[in-house]
């Protein structure tokens, strides 16, 4: 599902069977970019969203100045500090969810009722950041166990069933796993979704030292095209180039007769991952393209980068976006 389908089918939709839905919605990433919105939302100023992502800090920060949103005031009224801001305007108001990534918005007027609104906006905010949570619960749990039996005097011929494991581990949250453990991010080669922007996984992970080595540009952009995040260098692809991958994944060899197009570049398509990963080359240089679940992660290398090392990069981030449901 795309951050567009969240928009249209969750936050625009039919309330409750009533006939009535919100004014308008977006997604948008805590750096203000936008993921996706109506096409009614309005256009929204970088400062208001920095004092929104304040507000979160530190509740209470727009109380005497109001929320902004695309010039708009809105009262502020009472949310949840650091979860949730709401605000009033006549007979309308907006809703906003913060989760670990986005911000969920949701605008409306009558006869939609500000308790509609709510419901709407924070329940997907909140499948949203449960989506996150269940897959670090899962990691934490799992190498919990592990631990657990490598040192317990529990014998047994098979080390790595859990089955025969003596320990109601489902009574322990993943909280008190990790602090009895001492589990921590780096053991369990885990990034953590809920404190890490779309631009951080470009800048820290798709541009990583790889050997002394780097890709040369790398983006992670959403299946509709949309552009989560980039390289600075990254190429001003184009809507039919993306359209164009797409169809490759759903139909794998479409790409081969004409190769792979970014930015006006052309690649020729070598050996990949039907419906999973998609290669190309171009001279010394080539690109991989990783299809997740919402996002195409896209890595562009030349020498003295290796494809294998290009490869292992862009997959491994796609990899782990796919096991968190991203």
């Amino acid at each position: 599902m795309s951050w567009q389908t969240y928009v249209d089918d969750h936050l625009m939709c039919d309330i409750d069977g009533t006939g009535h839905h919100l004014t308008a919605a977006a997604i948008i990433g805590h750096d203000g970019s936008v993921w996706a919105q109506s096409s009614s939302f309005p256009q929204i100023k970088s400062q208001e969203i920095t004092d929104i992502m304040k507000d979160f800090d530190e509740p209470g920060h727009l109380a005497p100045t109001g929320l902004h949103i695309g010039g708009t005031k809105y009262m502020v009224i009472q949310g949840e500090s650091g979860a949730v801001i709401r605000g009033k305007k006549g007979s309308g108001g907006i809703t906003i969810k913060k989760t670990g990534q986005a911000l969920v918005f949701g605008l409306y007027d009558e006869p939609v009722t500000p308790g509609q609104c709510n419901m709407v906006v924070e329940r997907l905010g909140d499948y949203l950041i449960d989506q996150v949570f269940d897959g670090i619960r899962m990691k934490i749990t799992k190498f919990a166990i592990v631990q657990i039996y490598r040192h317990s005097s529990v014998e047994s011929t098979h080390p790595t069933s859990y089955s025969h494991f003596p320990v109601p581990t489902h009574f322990l949250s993943c909280q008190t796993l990790a602090r009895k453990f001492r589990v921590c991010r780096e053991n369990l080669n885990l990034l953590d979704p809920l404190n890490m922007s779309w631009q951080t996984y470009v800048d820290e992970h798709l541009l990583c030292d790889i050997e002394g080595n780097h890709l040369t540009s790398a983006a992670i952009i959403g299946q509709d095209g949309s552009v989560w995040a980039q390289s600075s260098n990254f190429p001003q692809f184009k809507p039919e180039e993306v359209t164009a991958i797409m169809n490759d994944f759903a139909e794998p060899g479409t790409l081969a007769p004409t190769g792979l197009y970014l930015g006006g570049t052309k690649y020729m398509v070598i050996q990949g991952e039907p419906g999973v990963v998609i290669r190309g080359k171009k001279g010394p240089g080539g690109v991989t393209v990783k299809k997740t679940n919402l996002a195409l992660i896209i890595g562009i290398y030349d020498e003295p980068m290796a494809p294998g090392q290009c490869n292992m990069v862009v997959e491994r981030l796609g990899d782990y976006l796919f096991e968190q449901g991203l």
